[in-house]
C-alpha cells in the first residue's frame, strides 16, 4: 500500500520537476553559450523556482512519511533517498533560496564575460595556455600566468560571500557547513574521503619526489634559470595540473589533423554514433561564450549536448573525448527507467568514464591508429608524461579538496595565504613571490562555480585505471576502442542509470569495492 502510495505520488510530482528542470537547462545553455545578461537574470528565476520545488514542509514531510513506513520495492526506495537528498539541501528560507540563484548566476555571467590582458592586448583562456605551452621567453611566462589569476581578483569577493549564503544554508539544515553537507548529501562520508587521499599520497610519495625534482631539474635548463628561480610561470598549466615537462610535438601532433573527425572515430569503434550529440555541441571560440568545456544532458530524453573552443592541439583532443564520453554516458542511460533513475549514478562514475576516454590521447595505441604517430622516442616520451600528469594532478585535487574544506570552515581567513600553504605542502615547491594581495585561489573556476565537486575528479581517476584493466580484458586487444569494450561500458555502467547508489555501482562493475591499487601501480611503475 506504501508503495502503490509513494509511486502515485512521483507520477504527479515528477513531471514538474522534469519540466522545470528542462527549463533551467536552456537558459543555463543560452547563458553559458553568449554570455547575455538577460540568460543570466532568466537562469536566477528558474534556478530559484527549482529549488522552491524542494522546500515544499508538506511534501518532505510525507516523504518522511513514506521512509518511516517502508517501501519495499528497491528502485521506488532509490527515488524515495534521491528525494529527501534534494528536499535536505532546499528546506531553507525562501529569500536565501533566491539570493543565491542570484549570486550564482552573476558568478556564471562573470566568468563567462572576462577575458584577461598582457599589456594592454586581450588574450582568451586558449591563448593563455598555448603560451605556457611554447612560449619560450621567461618574462613574457611570467605575464601570462599572473594573467591567469587576473580572474580571481574579479571573483573573490563575489565567491566569498557566495560561500557565507551556501554556509547559511548548511547551518540551517544541521550541519556545520556547506563542505560537510555537500558530501552527505551526496552519499560521501568525510573521513573516508581524506582517509583515501592521505592513502593515495602516502603510496605515491615517494615517485611524486622523485619525479619533482627531475622535473625542475628540466625547467630550469629548459629556461636557463636556477631551481630556487622557478615558479609556476614555468609549467605548461596554470594551476600546475598537467605535464609539467610535455614533450613540445604533442602540440604539434593535432596541428593539421580534424581532432573532431577522430573523436567521431574513437567513439564509432566502440560501437557509439555521436553524431547527434556533436550536431546539438557547440564546439569552437567566440566573444561571450563560457572559455571552459562541460556537457550537459537538457531533458533526460536524448537531448544531450557539450560545449568546447576546440583548438587542433592534445588539450582539446583530450578534452573532446572527455566531454562525449560524458555524453555517451548520458545517452545511454535506459531511457524506460524512472524520471529520477535516467541519469548519472554519481559524479564519481561519469568522470571515471570521461577521465579514462580522455586518457586514451597519451597512449602510444591512440597516437598509433588516429594520428599515424611512429615516433618511438615520442611515444615513449609521452608515455612517461602521463605518469607525471597523474602524480601532479592527484596533488591538485589534493590541494582543492582540502582547501574547500578549510574555506568553507572559515571563509573569512587569508585564503591567498592558505591556497599556497597548500600548493607548498602538496607540490614540495615554494609558493611564487609577490603573491600577497592577490586572490589565486578564486581563479580555478570550480571553487565558485562547482564547489565541492573536485574530489571527485580524483577518486574518478581511481576508477578510471581500474575500469581501464577490466576493459582491456573485455577487449581482449593493448586498446580500449573496440566494439565488445564499448558494450561492457553500456551494459554494466550507462544502461542502470541511477538506480544504485555509486559505491555499489563500482562493486557491480567490477565485482569488489573501490581499489586504488591500479591507479597506484600506474604512478609508481
Amino acid at each position: 500500500m506504501n508503495d502503490s502510495a509513494f509511486d502515485s505520488f512521483l507520477k504527479e510530482f515528477i513531471p514538474q520537476v522534469a519540466d522545470k528542470e528542462n527549463q533551467l537547462s536552456k537558459a543555463l545553455w543560452i547563458l553559458e553559450t553568449t554570455g547575455s545578461e538577460d540568460a543570466s537574470r532568466l537562469l536566477a528565476t528558474l534556478d530559484n523556482e527549482f529549488k522552491l520545488l524542494f522546500s515544499d514542509e508538506k511534501i518532505y514531510e510525507k516523504l518522511i512519511y513514506f521512509q518511516k513506513n517502508g517501501i519495499t520495492d528497491p528502485f521506488l526506495n532509490r527515488q524515495l533517498n534521491i528525494l529527501i537528498n534534494e528536499f535536505k539541501a532546499n528546506m531553507i528560507p525562501k529569500n536565501l533560496l533566491k539570493e543565491i540563484s542570484e549570486k550564482e548566476a552573476s558568478l556564471a555571467l562573470t566568468y563567462a564575460n572576462f577575458r584577461t590582458q598582457i599589456d594592454g592586448k586581450v588574450f582568451t583562456e586558449n591563448e593563455i595556455r598555448d603560451i605556457l605551452k611554447q612560449e619560450k621567453d621567461v618574462e613574457l611566462r611570467k605575464k601570462a600566468w599572473d594573467a591567469s589569476k587576473d580572474v580571481g581578483i574579479t571573483l573573490a569577493d563575489k565567491i566569498v560571500y557566495l560561500a557565507k549564503l551556501r554556509n547559511k544554508v548548511a547551518n540551517h539544515l544541521g550541519y556545520d557547513n556547506y563542505f560537510d553537507m555537500m558530501l552527505d548529501l551526496n552519499e560521501i562520508n568525510k573521513d573516508m574521503l581524506f582517509e583515501t587521499f592521505n592513502d593515495l599520497k602516502v603510496q605515491t610519495d615517494e615517485s611524486f619526489v622523485k619525479m619533482i625534482n627531475e622535473v625542475n631539474e628540466t625547467l630550469a635548463n629548459e629556461y636557463n634559470v636556477g631551481i630556487e628561480d622557478l615558479g609556476p610561470w614555468a609549467w605548461k598549466d596554470p594551476f600546475c595540473q598537467k605535464d609539467p615537462i610535455e614533450h613540445t610535438k604533442i602540440f604539434k601532433i593535432f596541428e593539421n589533423l580534424d581532432i573532431l573527425e577522430i573523436a567521431r572515430s574513437f567513439y564509432d569503434k566502440m560501437g557509439f554514433c555521436i553524431e547527434d550529440l556533436i550536431k546539438r555541441s557547440d564546439l569552437y571560440e567566440r566573444e561571450g561564450k563560457n572559455q571552459h568545456a562541460f556537457c550537459i544532458d537538457m531533458d533526460r530524453k536524448g537531448d544531450v549536448r557539450t560545449l568546447n573552443n576546440i583548438k587542433p592541439n592534445a588539450q582539446w583532443m583530450e578534452t573532446l573525448l572527455h566531454e562525449f564520453g560524458h555524453g555517451v554516458y548520458y545517452q545511454c542511460i535506459d531511457s524506460k527507467l524512472p524520471w529520477l533513475l535516467r541519469t548519472v549514478s554519481h559524479t564519481i562514475t561519469t568522470e571515471a568514464l570521461a577521465i579514462l576516454m580522455g586518457r586514451q590521447v597519451s597512449t602510444k595505441e591512440f597516437l598509433q591508429d588516429f594520428c599515424a604517430c611512429e615516433d618511438e622516442q615520442l611515444l615513449n616520451d609521452i608515455e612517461k608524461g602521463t605518469k607525471r600528469e597523474q602524480l601532479v594532478f592527484s596533488r591538485s585535487a589534493f590541494l582543492i579538496t582540502e582547501f574547500e574544506k578549510c574555506f568553507y570552515e572559515d571563509p573569512d581567513q587569508d585564503l591567498n595565504n592558505l591556497w599556497w600553504d597548500l600548493f607548498e605542502k602538496y607540490y614540495s615547491i615554494k609558493r611564487p613571490e609577490n603573491r600577497e594581495g592577490k586572490q589565486d585561489w578564486a581563479a580555478k573556476y570550480h571553487i565558485g562555480l562547482a564547489p565541492v565537486y573536485y574530489h571527485c575528479y580524483l577518486l574518478g581517476e581511481v576508477f578510471a585505471s581500474t575500469l581501464h584493466n577490466q576493459l582491456l580484458q573485455v577487449a581482449k586487444d593493448d586498446k580500449i576502442w573496440k566494439k565488445p569494450a564499448g558494450k561492457f561500458l553500456e551494459e554494466k555502467l550507462f544502461l542502470p542509470g541511477n538506480k544504485y547508489r555509486w559505491d555499489y555501482l563500482i562493486e557491480y562493475i567490477t565485482q569488489k569495492p573501490l581499489s586504488s591499487d591500479a591507479w597506484v601501480s600506474e604512478c609508481n611503475r
